[in-house]
């Protein structure tokens, strides 16, 4: 049984086994005694020792605890024997008298077979543009800058473009659609950044700038990277100060949200009735049970996740530090790669949940709609509350209702009065039938029928029917004379608005029509005077479309009942339109005697 012993080696503590010690002190020993003689040869020893060190920091990021004679000889072959490190500095300097024509030749030799590597001794993140650099050529700055700029561009000019094309408010809905396609640049730097080893040893120098693998270049590129160490030592300090302090930052993040997620986790799996009404909002047993389990494996997805971000966290936050060896490219991979699997798993789990959330709360609306339906169909029609007190308050009868989901509506009363509400129908995909009446007792007289209505189409009538009642040899556009067609003012101005205006003097119009229709003036002159200025500022001083039509000189010889409403119907217009009406302050008014 072998004896391991605790040796330091620049500054590192490391368990080695006896025969591994006695050849490393053999080897070391023996670098400083031939160095010695030279000038600066005490510095070179010290970084030929700080490299042996970050080889066996590497050993230790593999696992291995304790070195081994083999694990000495392998470091020792990397670097090179005593006696070859020797032979090539002799070399060196006894080669300048054979001209820089056979040392042009030698470097063309050795510049064949580069491999692609992260460059880990001039990295800003990654070292990816530092190895292209190498690989491909031109300075690592340039690269950088490109990728920069090739990125900016990236961005911003999809957006710009469709910005052109569809205007910028309309382009936001299509700029949040371009976001996955304006991080692809960063997830193939992180894809290229995982699965592209970087550069450990000086072997891996040498092959990622395309050189020779011999004792010559091993020993200067050992020398070139502690020299570069030590220029960039305060930078180097100072960035990985900057990196463990936001992993820090990020860690403590981490850790609160998996704080609150956990406590989530366990209310929902330990909530009672009374929990999952007033916590999550499900006050039906149904909802519950459909999204127990999906719930569940999502939330474990998610902890898992958040806990994988938080370990990597704190395990880059103390490498800053340099307490423990950076994860190696393996780690790295399967970190990634088991983060993705469990946010995939928690996005999948959530979209599942909220489908059978929806196929349960969809079927219970279902059977909670056809009983809704069942209590509000009054004579053959589904009335809401609202449409069915309105119809019942003021005697109005729904003969025909098809495509319309409403027969009264409230908010845009001639005067501005949100609260008035009035007969209405709206659909803007099918053409709206719709026939509503109300009948009152007359006795024998001339009478008159107005309304205030108002429309977005052409089509929409009020009309007059009753035993014995015979209206005068007037028509109106081709209508018969107990017809009135309501005009298409659609949501602004309208004739009782126009006249208001027209005698306040802030509107003009030479239409002979308005100001010689005599019963027009009568009706509009009956508004109050309160109403008066409100309708001329109602709608921000446009009004809201109504207007008065009237069906003049309606005989009844008899007591008798006329029955008068609104209708726009197959019957009465050929070419039906979608679109909206509405209708209010019918008036059956008694103008004569017979």
């Amino acid at each position: 049984m072998k004896k391991n012993i605790t040796i330091n080696l620049c500054g590192r503590l490391y368990q080695i086994d006896e025969d591994a010690y006695e050849l490393l002190s053999h080897y070391t020993d023996t670098l400083r005694n031939y160095f010695k003689k030279q000038e600066g040869g005490e510095e070179i020893a010290d970084d030929i020792e700080a490299r042996i060190a970050e080889l066996f920091d590497e050993l230790r990021t593999q696992g291995i605890e304790a070195i081994t004679i083999e694990h000495v000889q392998g470091v020792i072959e990397q670097i090179g024997q005593v006696e070859d490190i020797a032979g090539e500095e002799e070399t060196q300097a006894s080669g300048s008298s054979k001209g820089a024509g056979n040392l042009a030749d030698g470097q063309e030799k050795k510049q064949k077979g580069k491999k692609f590597f992260r460059d880990s001794q001039n990295k800003m993140l990654a070292g990816v543009l530092a190895g292209c650099a190498h690989y491909f050529g031109s300075s690592a700055s340039t690269w950088r800058w490109g990728f920069v700029i090739a990125l900016l561009l990236w961005i911003i000019v999809p957006g710009l473009i469709v910005a052109t094309l569809f205007g910028l408010f309309s382009a936001f809905p299509i700029l949040f659609l371009l976001v996955p396609l304006d991080v692809l640049p960063f997830i193939i730097y992180l894809l290229v950044a995982i699965f592209t080893p970087e550069t450990k040893t000086p072997e891996d120098m040498l092959r990622m700038k395309g050189l020779e693998v011999n004792q010559q270049n091993l020993t200067m590129e050992v020398q070139e990277g502690m020299a570069l160490k030590k220029k960039k030592g305060g930078k180097s300090t100072l960035w990985n100060i900057f990196v463990g302090v936001n992993c820090v930052g990020l860690s403590t993040a981490l850790t609160i949200g998996l704080i609150v997620a956990l406590c989530f986790f366990v209310a929902f799996v330990a909530a009672s009735d009374m929990m999952a009404d007033s916590w999550w909002n499900i006050d039906h047993t149904e909802d519950m049970n459909a999204i127990f389990y999906p719930v569940i494996l999502s939330g474990i997805m998610l902890l898992v996740s958040i806990a994988i971000l938080l370990y990597c966290s704190i395990h880059a936050a103390v490498s800053s530090f340099g307490q423990t060896p950076s994860m190696s490219t393996r780690q790295r991979v399967i970190w990634f790669v088991m983060w993705v699997a469990s946010l995939i798993g928690f996005i999948g789990f959530a979209i599942y949940g909220a489908g059978r959330l929806a196929k349960t709360q969809s079927a219970r609306w279902d059977i909670e709609h056809a009983e809704w339906v069942k209590t509000h169909t009054h004579d053959g029609f589904v009335f809401n509350d609202d449409d069915w007190n309105f119809f019942q308050k003021d005697g109005w009868k729904l003969v025909k209702a098809e495509h319309t989901d409403r027969y009264t509506y409230n908010g845009e009363y001639m005067t501005g009065n949100a609260n008035v509400r009035y007969i209405d129908a709206c659909n803007y995909r099918d053409p709206v039938h719709l026939v509503t009446e109300k009948s009152e007792k007359v006795v024998p007289g001339i009478y008159r029928l107005s309304a205030a209505v108002r429309a977005d189409h052409d089509g929409c009538f009020i009309y007059v029917d009753g035993q014995d009642a015979v209206g005068d040899s007037l028509y109106y556009n081709g209508m018969p004379a107990n017809m009135r067609e309501i005009p298409n003012y659609g949501n602004s101005t309208g004739n009782i608005w126009e006249l208001l205006s027209m005698e306040e003097g802030i509107y003009q119009n030479d239409d002979p029509n308005y100001l010689n229709d005599p019963v027009l003036k009568e009706l509009v002159s009956k508004i109050s005077e309160s109403n008066r200025q409100k309708i001329i500022e109602a709608n921000g001083q446009r009004g809201y479309g109504w207007s008065y039509v009237y069906i003049d000189n309606i005989i009844v010889k008899e007591p008798t009942t006329l029955t008068y409403g609104v209708k726009i119907d197959e019957e009465d217009n050929n070419t039906p339109t979608t679109g909206w009406f509405s209708a209010t302050d019918f008036k059956l008014e008694r103008i004569g005697d017979k």
